[in-house]
């Protein structure tokens, strides 16, 4: 498929496009495109509430600056908001007070007031506008999609066409593109590119293999600008050779004399490969034949070796940055373990990687920036009392509800992240039979989580014995909530579909929402190791050994490295208690008792 540009104006775009379909005579400037022109918009809703003098002049007032406040805290233009209760639930729910700069009080006040506005004008009973009712013609072509996948991804494309009098057969780029604008003024859709993008790949397979699917494929669009090239573009023997490496780098064969001591794991195999054609696609970049390239040995001569890491160097504005440091170190690996070059030329690739070290040591900004939620209190409570509060609202609401089970599985994963800070892999791969382990005959008594080393990234036996507070919380998961997200018998703690565990990225990305929406923080799954590390650090500062310990560590550098200067100012507060202390201490005996 061909690539187009995104970076045009939304508006005229859309605009231009849809007034030239004597179909579409919607303004597109003052309607949301994914409802019926006829429905009622906040705008609406906000004149006919100023206009109504049977109110009171103060709640009138109130009212109309209740409407006006909530498309601010959406950012969203009143008459992009379609005045119907249904539409605005889940994008008003998402707003927290800790994110948008209103108490609580007045956030509730917000949502009962536009609330009652709705259901004053009696729009708050209309059909929901984001199920705008499939024209015929898209209805038939729904009906011939085989699974769920395509439906998700096209489904709300082809509402926004049958809001617009968009027929399945005149569907083309120009519609694509007015999608995508649409998407991007409305705003609600999180990431109205990848939303598009994946909607233009599912219609194209559609094209290819859904009977009575329209033919015309959709292109593709590209936001950015790829340097690899296909492995297909390279010759069979180096592609073989490539292959014949990783196998011999993962391990396979028991009997291979060669093979490495610590073999590496699926999706370090995964890595390598990709490292190798990016390696392998920066020579062609620097003026080499590809068909040329029919050994690994060819990347590792030291004048092409160069080149390449040129190549990533001039993309980062000539400094090395951790990627370009990887590169050169799997140059290395394979210059040593497979192509065996001599001991000048493995010498040499040793001096390469120490200059392309970046040194980062600790953790990255980006990291260091989300911990900072965790110098407020506020914000440590918050999450400590996550899991305990989930259970508390899934005690008071219908046990047999899969939505609060689900809610259950969440506050007990981030339990398991808080008291034993295991990677999101371990955690979403946790089996009843072989990771949790009971005292007793029952599930009852003390509970020790244990992970084998070879299950782990840095193959080091992972025991944690579980507080009670998170046993007592584990065992009301698995007698109330956990059997309502069984579709079968399943060893896993966190069940997914076709009798396997929960995916990770999705428990990670549950993990992300749930608590974002309970508490307004942004964690991922990853974090949790390091809040612990602070967390800890921040009441016993310089206690690195322990954090070491707990997290698996190998070397006590690694934990300084990482968390040095992360307790400053727990260390500085203890620094002026103990200052404090001895003032008061050392105080003449009439200042003390003042």
């Amino acid at each position: 498929m061909a690539i187009f540009s995104p970076y045009v104006n939304p508006w005229v775009l859309m605009s231009t496009v849809l007034q030239s379909r004597s179909k579409a005579k919607v303004d597109v400037l003052h309607n949301n495109p994914f409802t019926p022109s006829s429905h009622a918009t906040m705008t609406d809703l906000l004149a006919k509430i100023a206009a109504d003098e049977t109110l009171e002049v103060i709640r009138r007032r109130n009212l109309c600056s209740s409407i006006r406040s909530l498309g601010r805290l959406l950012s969203c233009d009143l008459a992009m908001l379609p005045a119907h209760p249904g539409h605005l639930r889940n994008r008003v729910n998402r707003l927290h007070p800790r994110h948008t700069g209103v108490s609580k009080k007045r956030l509730q006040n917000i949502k009962a007031d536009v609330t009652f506005a709705l259901r004053r004008t009696g729009w708050g009973r209309l059909p929901h506008p984001s199920r705008t009712p499939l024209a015929p013609a898209w209805r038939t072509v729904w009906s011939r999609l085989p699974d769920r996948s395509f439906k998700d991804a096209l489904s709300r494309f082809m509402r926004y066409c049958s809001a617009q009098g968009l027929a399945p057969n005149v569907v083309n780029d120009d519609i694509s593109r007015t999608f995508l604008a649409a998407l991007e003024a409305e705003s609600f859709v999180r990431d109205p590119r990848a939303h598009h993008r994946r909607m233009t790949k599912a219609w194209n397979k559609a094209a290819d293999t859904v009977p009575g699917w329209p033919r015309t494929g959709l292109t593709v669009p590209s936001y950015r600008s790829p340097y690899t090239l296909r492995w297909e573009a390279f010759s069979r023997s180096f592609r073989d050779e490539v292959e014949a490496y990783l196998a011999r780098a993962s391990g396979a064969d028991l009997f291979d004399k060669d093979a490495p001591e610590r073999p590496l794991r699926p999706a370090s195999i995964t890595a390598r490969r990709f490292q190798i054609l990016q390696l392998a696609s920066a020579a062609v970049h620097q003026g080499h034949d590809p068909g040329n390239i029919t050994s690994l040995a060819h990347l590792v001569e030291t004048a092409r070796a160069k080149e390449m890491l040129r190549f990533f160097l001039d993309r980062s504005d000539g400094k090395s940055t951790s990627q370009i440091f990887g590169l050169a170190v799997a140059l290395k690996l394979i210059a040593k373990h497979w192509v065996k070059v001599d001991a000048e030329h493995l010498a040499e690739f040793a001096r390469i990687c120490r200059r392309l070290n970046p040194k980062h040591l600790g953790l990255t900004e980006k990291n260091r920036l989300r911990l900072r939620q965790f110098d407020d209190p506020q914000n440590v409570a918050f999450l400590l009392d996550f899991p305990r509060a989930q259970l508390a609202v899934a005690h008071k609401a219908d046990r047999s509800s899969r939505s609060v089970a689900v809610k259950v599985q969440i506050a007990i994963a981030v339990e398991l992240l808080l008291m034993t800070p295991i990677r999101l892999g371990n955690l979403a791969a946790l089996s009843l039979k072989r990771h949790i382990h009971w005292s007793g005959s029952t599930r009852r008594g003390v509970v020790h989580l244990i992970i084998p080393a070879a299950e782990v990234k840095n193959r080091e036996n992972l025991v944690f014995k579980l507080p009670h507070e998170t046993t007592s919380l584990l065992e009301a998961y698995l007698e109330h909530y956990r059997p309502r997200l069984l579709d079968g018998l399943s060893e896993w703690l966190f069940p997914g579909q076709d009798a396997n565990h929960k995916h990770p990225s999705v428990l990670g990305t549950q993990i992300r929402q749930h608590l974002h929406q309970a508490t307004g923080l942004e964690v991922n799954p990853h974090l949790f190791r390091h809040i612990g590390a602070k967390l800890y650090l921040d009441e016993n500062p310089g206690a690195y050994e322990v954090v070491r310990r707990v997290l698996g560590h190998r070397s006590i550098d690694t934990t300084t490295a990482h968390y040095t200067g992360l307790e400053t100012a727990a260390a500085a507060r203890h620094f002026d208690d103990t200052i404090l202390s001895l003032r008061r201490k050392l105080a003449a005996p009439e200042e003390r008792h003042q």
